[in-house]
């Protein structure tokens, strides 16, 4: 083969191979900010849009690494988004923030430059040329300061400004009385603490007895306290004595606390066991404190559901 055919079939291998990663790579597109007005440590931001024809995808190996690209200039961060598929394309775009460090004397123009992507579709693997991208920059002071006395006059720093918030003051305070009188209602009706003694609530303030005098101990005399205290909110509600032989009418002149019976039987059947069978260990096992507990609770949430 001859030199001359040799070197137009190397020429047309270039263009072929040239053309190919042309038509893997649709489009490369650096959009920046405004290109002038910048000074010592301004942070610069470029959008790199990048689009590839299917089933090509951007290789993440390729990607710029936060570096120092030059003694005046920094790339701080990277940040990739895959834009997904669409049309046969596979659209990206990279977010890249540069610093730059460079104090100049004068207005001067410089340049990020640019880099190459790869990417592939499994066996092939074609780059991408970024472009460079060229800003303004501008020194902090003149050199040679004009006017007269040769200083440089600087302004003075702006006052503290006062901010309108009279309203918003206004708005807090009757937000924060509004919450508190909520509060104090939903602690009303609830009947805690300090309305848990009120009298429409006798088995709240029985409950809150209980739990007092189990804290006190594990005796004998804590646990016939607590009993004692549920016993003095059956009467209050009643407005008599109410014993076990009560128990029914009870019930019918209070059809709140009808659900509740045989929890109610069960109770008074331990309290007779405790204080007139003199075995306060054997009615705590058949009642123990935990259920006598939740009783009052559940009677307590009865009461207040009745009111």
């Amino acid at each position: 083969m001859s030199a001359m055919p040799a070197r137009f079939l190397l020429a047309l291998l270039v263009a072929l191979v040239t053309g190919d990663a042309a038509a893997q790579v649709r489009l490369i597109e650096v959009l920046g900010p405004r290109p002038f007005g910048y000074f010592i440590g301004d942070v610069i931001r470029l959008q790199v849009d990048l689009v590839l024809d299917e089933p090509f995808t951007l290789q993440p190996g390729s990607l710029p690494k936060p570096r120092p690209v030059a003694y005046w200039l920094d790339l701080k961060s990277v940040a990739v988004d895959d834009r997904g598929r669409s049309d046969g394309q596979h659209r990206y775009r990279l977010l890249l923030d540069y610093q730059t460090f460079y104090a100049p004397l004068e207005p001067r123009e410089l340049t990020i430059p640019g880099f190459s992507l790869a990417a592939t579709d499994g066996t092939r693997r074609v780059e991408a040329d970024v472009p460079a991208w060229s800003f303004l920059t501008s020194p902090l002071r003149e050199i040679m300061p004009r006017g007269g006395g040769g200083t440089i006059h600087i302004r003075n720093d702006a006052g503290p400004m006062w901010l309108p918030v009279r309203r918003w003051l206004v708005g807090a305070a009757a937000s924060g009385l509004g919450s508190a009188l909520l509060l104090g209602l939903l602690a009303y009706h609830r009947a805690w603490r300090p309305f848990a003694g009120r009298r429409k609530r006798p088995f709240a303030h029985a409950l809150h007895t209980a739990r007092r005098a189990f804290r006190s101990g594990s005796s004998a005399e804590a646990y016939r306290a607590g009993l004692l205290s549920l016993h003095r909110a059956f009467d209050a509600t009643a407005g008599r004595a109410v014993l076990a032989d009560d128990l029914p009418s009870f019930l019918k002149s209070a059809p709140a606390f009808g659900p509740l019976g045989p929890e109610i039987s069960r109770f008074f059947r331990a309290s007779r066991r405790a204080f007139f069978g003199a075995d306060a260990m054997g009615a705590e096992a058949d009642l123990p404190r935990t259920a006598l507990l939740d009783l009052g609770r559940r009677l307590a949430e009865a009461e207040r559901g009745a009111s």
